[in-house]
């Protein structure tokens, strides 16, 4: 029996498995292909993307304060002078200003949030999309201190809250 196994079995059930291998890492990868792709287009349509502005600064809200921002206040709709939510994290205020768009997001959008943080009184102004940014808002951004969040930053936040 043993002879038999060593001879002519384990040879066989060796090339067998040489033969299936790549065909096995194959399916697997279709598999993972399949599960990745799934999840991304599952990603670019967000239950946010459904939402109107005054839902979208709720929701925001919402995030920043299961993600750890303490003091966490949505402002009143007219009168805002360009700011959305307060919040707070590690001794630091973020006004942030929250922006529900189709398109990209202009200078004004950046402009708006610089002035409310000064208003507010706040240390660091965000701009908060589901959308990104037009090229010119980027650099007064970066030029003038203010966080730009974009489409891909509000995701990453709303997977950190999720868990």
């Amino acid at each position: 029996m043993r002879l038999f196994y060593y001879t002519i079995a384990a040879p066989i059930l060796f090339l067998l498995r040489l033969i299936f291998w790549p065909f096995k890492m194959l399916f697997r990868f279709i598999r993972w292909l399949h599960g990745w792709r799934r999840e991304r287009k599952r990603m670019r349509r967000m239950e946010f993307d459904d939402m109107d502005g005054w839902e979208f600064e709720e929701y925001i809200a919402k995030l920043l304060s299961r993600d750890g921002y303490m003091h966490v206040e949505v402002t009143r709709g007219s009168g805002d002078q360009g700011v959305d939510v307060l919040a707070q994290r590690d001794g630091v205020s973020y006004a942030v200003q929250c922006k529900h768009y189709t398109g990209k997001i202009p200078n004004k959008a950046v402009q708006e949030a610089y002035a409310g943080a000064k208003f507010y009184g706040c240390d660091v102004p965000v701009v908060l999309t589901n959308s990104y940014f037009s090229p010119s808002a980027l650099e007064l951004g970066d030029e003038i201190g203010v966080e730009l969040w974009d489409r891909d930053e509000l995701l990453k936040l709303a997977r950190r809250t999720r868990r």
